[in-house]
């Protein structure tokens, strides 16, 4: 039995959480609301997601306590604890963060995701990968537009000022009921928590990752779902890392793959029998 996990911050703050042990563990991405408000600091995400994260560590500890309940007692105190800041902020405007999340209940592993950051499972006999696709499709479009553009000679900023307005328009979906599922200040998100059990003797190796992380599948395509099974421990997962930030600076213009941005925080926690 083994559990390992790193993070590599992709920009000036970790917005990034990421723990694990042998009965829990989860990554949360954080992402700030759309405006220039911060709550405190120079990161509501890396607020929120780092609030979040501490509290879980002690709520989903507690076999008897469900995951969504552990959720939602997270983010009511984080909602107390800064009421009057988000108070003066439309919920568009407030700090989010995807949620995935194995944990063993009993015989069971149960798994739990809000959002885009992979879990991808190994069992005795297949594998299976859950997150939400709404976010990445939602977004696809706008970056092949972006990318069009960056392949005409356009500047990286003027690129991204052309697209703005499309990208906001995907991120005001967020918790709507045609929109995406996330976790924020509100209960609204957990309400719609994902979550799929499965016999834990089947489960051989569990490996969570960030979006940025999962670059190297998606983007890059380094390896495929199936090979993140062979990261067998943590500095497998910072040679992983180094050659991301490799990859990632040899397309510093961001002509050759696909992205709005060189760099995003990159996490991963693996669980293996």
């Amino acid at each position: 039995m083994a559990v390992f996990f790193y993070t590599d911050r992709g920009n000036n703050q970790n917005e990034d959480f990421v723990y694990g042990n042998d009965t829990f563990g989860f990554i949360l991405d954080g992402a700030s609301g759309l405006g220039e408000n911060y709550l405190v600091g120079n990161s509501d995400a890396q607020v929120f997601s780092h609030f979040i994260g501490s509290q879980l560590i002690t709520l989903l500890a507690n076999e008897k306590m469900a995951t969504n309940r552990a959720l939602m007692q997270a983010v009511t105190k984080f909602a107390q604890k800064y009421r009057k800041e988000l108070g003066r902020l439309t919920p568009d405007l407030w700090p989010s963060a995807t949620f995935s999340c194995y944990r063993k209940i009993g015989d069971e592993m149960e798994f739990s995701w809000l959002g885009d950051s992979p879990i991808t499972a190994f069992l005795s006999q297949q594998m299976r990968t859950f997150y939400d696709r709404t976010v990445p499709q939602n977004d696809q479009r706008i970056v092949m537009t972006f990318h069009q553009l960056l392949k005409k000679g356009e500047v990286i900023d003027v690129a991204k000022e052309t697209v703005k307005e499309d990208l906001i328009k995907n991120r005001q979906m967020k918790n709507t009921p045609n929109g995406y599922a996330i976790l924020d200040p509100s209960p609204i998100g957990i309400a719609r928590l994902s979550q799929k059990k499965l016999p834990l003797v089947q489960v051989e190796k569990i490996v969570i990752t960030s979006d940025g992380f999962y670059r190297l599948v998606d983007t890059f395509n380094e390896c495929t779902p199936h090979q993140l099974g062979q990261f067998k421990d943590y500095s497998m997962l910072i040679s992983a890392c180094d050659h991301l930030r490799q990859l990632e600076r040899e397309d510093a213009q961001l002509l050759t793959y696909p992205r709005f941005k060189q760099s995003d925080d990159a996490s991963i926690l693996v669980w293996q029998k």
